[in-house]
């Protein structure tokens, strides 16, 4: 059997994924749906599973591949339910699968929990953020349960060391990067024009964005802090943040406290809205932690100059070339949006050229299928 290959078996590979619901804030461009088409008929029968809700027509067209769905209700998703437990263990046997791929932690547990009691299967696990096994419980029951027969696979190679540094072995792990979808982006993006008329902004508005939920982790206080002190430097200048969440009002208080409220919008949650990346003049991420930072390399993708956090895994996304702060810094992250802002539009567009190339060749849906089926066949091959 070769790495990437498992066209020497006589029958189909027969692959489980589960994730605990669905995600709708990227219907078009979902990761965990590339999974599925990263494994076709006939060498590989693929079907997607949701633990709550179900999976609607569109997203099983656009697989095309086997759903399932469970419908337990999200408070009932937890490794105490053994109904859900025996439910999961009797069709899994049932059907034979070969792989089970989770997503996030819990389905993790749900199928670390029975893995005993599925001695023919191989598993992988997706993580996308930090500190899922930093509580003393969980890392005893990855003690317990994990063999080779698992990989436990970051986003990043900053998500890999993080689970190496919370007790996974790291012969259990394995680095998948995110992919990024650029013709399906920019098929569906806005034009300029429309994206700022959309969002009520004027032609000569010169706009510094951010995409990410009203959350601390975010930092989006740190970028209002920012953007008050150079607003007075910069008359036409607005700072927009898409994104609701808990600390909205919070936000929207410090931004009216700073003097420039007028100039600062917070949009609330929008669908997709990387569809108005175009509006953007600069992009800035200023989370405090990031697995991978998609909103950014959605950013990058849009060939909008972009400003990270140097957090979790935003240096692999930007590359090297790209302009990074420290966390939690308002007044380095204000110098390096001031300096951007200050470029001439040619220079801004040389630079968000260089992360387009550069982001264009390392992250390709056909790299990440091709990933994920070597791991596949990786851990088939095990004994």
């Amino acid at each position: 059997m070769t790495t990437d290959s498992v066209v020497d078996r006589q029958t189909p590979v027969r692959i489980l994924q589960i994730c605990d619901r669905s995600h709708d804030f990227a219907k078009e461009f979902n990761l965990l749906e590339e999974v599925a088409l990263a494994f076709p008929a006939p060498e590989y029968a693929f079907t997607y599973c949701l633990l709550s809700g179900a999976v609607d027509a569109a997203a099983a067209n656009r697989m095309r591949c086997a759903v399932h769905s469970f419908h337990i209700p999200k408070n009932k998703i937890r490794g105490s339910n053994l109904r859900l437990l025996f439910a999961l263990l009797h069709y899994i046997r049932r059907e034979n699968f070969d792989v089970i791929i989770t997503h996030r932690f819990k389905p993790w547990l749900l199928i670390a929990l029975i893995s005993p009691w599925l001695p023919n299967c191989r598993f992988i696990s997706f993580l996308r953020a930090f500190k899922q096994f930093d509580r003393r419980r969980r890392q005893w029951l990855a003690r317990l349960l994990l063999n080779r027969r698992w990989r436990m696979v970051g986003v990043s190679k900053a998500v890999q060391q993080d689970l190496v540094e919370h007790g996974i072995p790291r012969r259990y792990t394995a680095v998948i990067l995110n992919a990024i979808n650029v013709d399906g982006i920019l098929s569906r993006q806005l034009t300029s024009a429309d994206a700022r008329a959309q969002l009520g902004l004027e032609t000569q508005d010169l706009i510094v964005g951010a995409i990410g939920r009203a959350q601390r982790i975010k930092g989006h206080t740190y970028l209002i802090e920012a953007f008050a002190r150079l607003a007075g430097n910069f008359p036409n200048a607005k700072l927009v943040i898409i994104g609701g969440g808990e600390l909205e009002a919070a936000l929207r208080k410090q931004a009216d406290a700073t003097g420039f409220g007028n100039r600062i919008l917070l949009t609330g949650a929008i669908n997709d809205g990387f569809r108005l990346l175009s509006a953007f003049d600069l992009f800035v991420l200023p989370s405090l932690m990031e697995g991978f930072g998609l909103s950014i390399a959605e950013a990058i993708a849009s060939r909008v100059p972009v400003i990270g956090t140097r957090v979790g895994g935003v240096p692999e996304a930007v590359g090297p070339d790209g302009l990074l702060v420290e966390s939690q810094n308002a007044e380095q992250l204000a110098q390096a949006m001031e300096r951007v802002l200050s470029w001439p539009e040619s220079q801004r567009a040389a630079y968000a050229d260089r992360l387009y190339h550069r982001l264009t060749s390392e992250y390709t849906l056909e790299q990440y299928h091709q990933n994920y089926r070597r791991l596949v066949a990786e851990l088939l091959a095990t004994a």
